[in-house]
């Protein structure tokens, strides 16, 4: 069923801009990095070739140049930082930096004199893996640009007047010289033996930690910077596209669809955007926008929209993107509730339940393990243990016990703790996360609920070909709100509703952690 649209306003959008179509969009997609590219799997071999490095090389390799029992080896500390930092983040977010340091991490794997010739030539192998990874992803990106440009047309257009101001990213920048200011400070008090509070082998988090958060802070304000610069420069093409605040994985995010996708089922392009043309307003969620979208749409590129969101006269919103671009997948979606008296319950799967019951096992097992066979551990791993473990626990009782119930007096929404109430009139909206989703009561000072922790990676539900029970739930809410109708006739009882699951679990992880502090 098509949706009522914003409509955009006479003599707001270029005459001759062309309308992006579902077609073009489906030529678009076409074009999308290949599977084996995805950073997922080059990121997990990388890792697998260093433990495998670490497990095999002599004790004390890396962190430890020989000199008494181990005395920091300052070297090692830091090309472990710039390993990690090109490992987890680089490959993912930035993939040119990653291309241009990944072939260093090879080279130093196989020259290495402490790392083993076999777990040498794997590190070698798996970082000439992700490099290639990179690559082929820039590579798909330019080709989606060459192709956005070639359906756009020969028009090229100036931006709006609004938007014309790059955005600062200042706090990405006072970030990054920070940490590497702090980072450059352990290097250099470390090793000339001023311990202060931190031991003599204190400094070396500081340093890892530092360069770390420092290089990832620094190529993500020069990516944005770039970004912004290189869309500003001159006249770009403009398409006319439909827009919508929400209503597909994250509720923070704008999705871009083809400009007769009415239904607005198949968005191609999301990203973060900031108001350039007033601080704020209230967001139009699920509402349909025509729009004109200023820029090559790819992913890592940079885009201004200019819509009309109906809040203001005149409705002139003219949005540009924070964070880079990031490319859609079509996504199964939930049909909507039927009418009756039963009560309508979401909750935990069976795989989000085995996930919660795994990683309860995983720790237990490995406080037991400690206590029985290796030994005891540190005082100082022990602490760093138990902070995961206790605020491990309300992560895994929500995986494992969440659960919404709908009935005639409204949701019912089972926590960690305790289940909340919240009835049909008081229910103001339905936010969507990353991770999880909120329930707003209306009201000032009435709690609602909030459930983090159980909603998949979008990669990994797309190979299961289903849409989460958690964004059911989403689209369930909200129909519900939106048509009274649908709502259930019937009350539900304590046992539809569920049970929370987070005290008990929180008295149990607790013993386990008292127990390793004491006996461990």
């Amino acid at each position: 069923m098509a949706e009522a649209l914003i409509a955009l306003p006479p003599g707001m959008a270029p005459a001759d801009a062309v309308a992006w179509l579902s077609s073009h969009a489906e030529r678009w997609r076409a074009l999308r990095p290949g599977r084996w590219a995805h950073p997922f799997p080059t990121v997990a071999a990388l890792v697998l070739a260093s433990l495998a490095a670490l497990r095999l090389a002599p004790q004390g390799a890396y962190f430890c140049d020989g000199e008494g029992p181990c005395s920091p080896d300052w070297l090692g500390t830091a090309m472990a930082a710039l390993v990690v930092a090109v490992v987890y983040r680089g490959i993912r977010r930035l993939p040119l930096a990653g291309a241009a340091v990944l072939p260093v991490v090879g080279v130093w794997a196989i020259f290495d004199p402490d790392t083993p010739t076999a777990a040498g030539i794997a590190m070698a192998v798996a970082a000439c893996y992700a490099c290639l990874g990179c690559l082929h992803r820039l590579a798909a990106a330019r080709r989606q640009r060459r192709l956005a440009l070639e359906i756009a047309g020969p028009g090229r257009y100036p931006l709006p007047e609004a938007a014309m101001t790059r955005p600062g990213h200042g706090e990405l920048l006072g970030c990054g010289i920070v940490m590497v200011v702090a980072a450059a400070l352990a290097f250099i008090l470390g090793p000339a033996g001023i311990t202060l509070f931190l031991g003599a082998e204190g400094w070396q988090p500081v340093a890892f930690l530092g360069t770390v958060i420092g290089l990832l802070s620094l190529g993500y304000y020069v990516r944005d910077r770039r970004r912004a610069t290189a869309l500003r420069r001159s006249a770009v093409p403009a398409l006319r596209v439909l827009v919508r605040e929400g209503g597909g994985r994250n509720d923070r995010r704008t999705y871009v669809f083809a400009a007769d996708d009415i239904e607005g089922r198949r968005p191609f392009l999301s990203c973060y955007t900031r108001l350039a043309d007033r601080e704020s307003r209230n967001p139009v969620h699920n509402r349909l926008r025509e729009a004109v979208l200023f820029g090559p749409p790819h992913p890592g590129g940079g885009l201004v929209l200019v819509s009309c969101d109906g809040q203001q006269t005149p409705c002139r919103c003219i949005e540009y993107d924070i964070r880079p671009a990031r490319q859609e997948y079509p996504e199964h979606r939930s049909e909507p509730p039927h009418p009756g008296a039963q009560p309508l319950s979401w909750g935990p799967g069976i795989g989000s339940r085995l996930c919660a019951v795994l990683g309860q096992s995983v720790l237990t097992a490995f406080v037991v393990t400690d206590l029985t066979v290796l030994g005891g551990i540190s005082l100082a791993q022990r602490v760093y243990v138990v902070f995961f473990l206790l605020g491990s626990s309300l992560l895994i009782a929500t995986q494992f016990s969440w659960r919404i119930t709908a009935d005639s007096a409204g949701l019912w929404s089972v926590g960690t703790r305790r289940v909340r109430h919240i009835p049909w009139d008081e229910l103001a909206q339905v936010w969507l996360k990353d991770r999880g989703f909120r329930i707003d009561p209306s009201g000032e000072g009435a709690r609602g609920a909030e459930i983090y922790g159980v909603v998949a990676p979008a990669w990994l539900n797309r190979r299961f070909r289903r849409r989460p029970q958690a964004l059911q739930a989403v689209d369930g809410i909200r129909a519900l709100q939106a048509d009274p109708a649908l709502r259930p006739t019937g009350k539900s009882t304590p046992e539809d509703r569920g049970r929370p699951v987070g005290l008990p679990l929180l008295v149990v992880d607790t013993a386990l952690a008292l127990t390793l502090l004491i006996f461990g």
